[in-house]
Order: C-alpha cells, then sequence, then structure tokens
C-alpha cells in the first residue's frame, strides 16, 4: 500500500518552519513599509515647500522690498493651483488640513521655505475662495 500524505512529525515541522519564517520576516517588511511612509511624508512637506516658492515667484511684484516674514496656507496653493486639492498623509491616513501653514521669511538675504507640520486644525477648512494676496506678517485671501 503507498503512503498518500505526511506524517504528524513532519507536518508539524513544516509548520513549525513556516512559523520561524514569518517571525523573521514580518518584522523587517513592517520596518520598510513604516521607513516608506516616513519618507513619502517627507517628500510631501518638501512639494509644500516648492509650491510656496512657485507662489512667491509667480507672485513678485507684490512682494516687498523689506524683509519678508509670512505664511501661506495649503488651502491658498491648492486654489492658485500649485496643489493637488485632495493629498493624504501618509502617517495618519488623513488629508493635510488646508489651514496648514508653510512658513517664508528672509534670512542673510534669502528665502528660507519651512513646513511646519504642527500647524493646521484636524476639522475640515474649506479652501479660500478667490486668489491668495501676499500681506504684511500673512498672507491673506
Amino acid at each position: 500500500m503507498k503512503n498518500r500524505g505526511f506524517t504528524l512529525p513532519e507536518l508539524l515541522g513544516i509548520i513549525t518552519l513556516l512559523a520561524l519564517l514569518a517571525l523573521l520576516i514580518i518584522p523587517a517588511v513592517s520596518k520598510n513599509v513604516s521607513k516608506g511612509k516616513r519618507d513619502l511624508y517627507e517628500v510631501q512637506l518638501r512639494n509644500f515647500e516648492k509650491a510656496a516658492k512657485d507662489w512667491m515667484a509667480i507672485h513678485t511684484l507684490e512682494l516687498p522690498d523689506k524683509e519678508i516674514n509670512t505664511v501661506i496656507t495649503l488651502g491658498c496653493l491648492k486654489v492658485e493651483g500649485l496643489l493637488e486639492e485632495s493629498i493624504e498623509n501618509p502617517l495618519t491616513n488623513s488629508q493635510f488640513p488646508n489651514d496648514m501653514v508653510v512658513k517664508i521669511r528672509t534670512e542673510s538675504n534669502q528665502l528660507i521655505y519651512e513646513t511646519d507640520a504642527n500647524s493646521g486644525t484636524d476639522s475640515e477648512v474649506l479652501l479660500p475662495t478667490g486668489t491668495c494676496k501676499f500681506h504684511d506678517k500673512k498672507i491673506e485671501k
């Protein structure tokens, strides 16, 4: 008579090997996924700063000759068409708030752009209407 299956010890050995492989592979995959999300988050923050640079380039004639110390919201950048209307934060799986700001300041005759990741509210803020204009100390709708 032919033997058609595995014995119980063979099955237990296979299950043990698969469990050990899972113990080794799952943490490595999880770490890579977390790193990928963090890297994407950093890229998105840099994209917000690039959009603010583009906005400043478009509105160069509105800028004062003196030092600049202002902010622009993601909502303004979206209205101007410099950012997509819906941008998901990979760390929280929720949308970046429209009232999140990019700080713009002059330092040593150079413009510095910095996304304030802690700004903005958790509640949904509507996009501003019209265009965003430069005003001393802040950019208004």
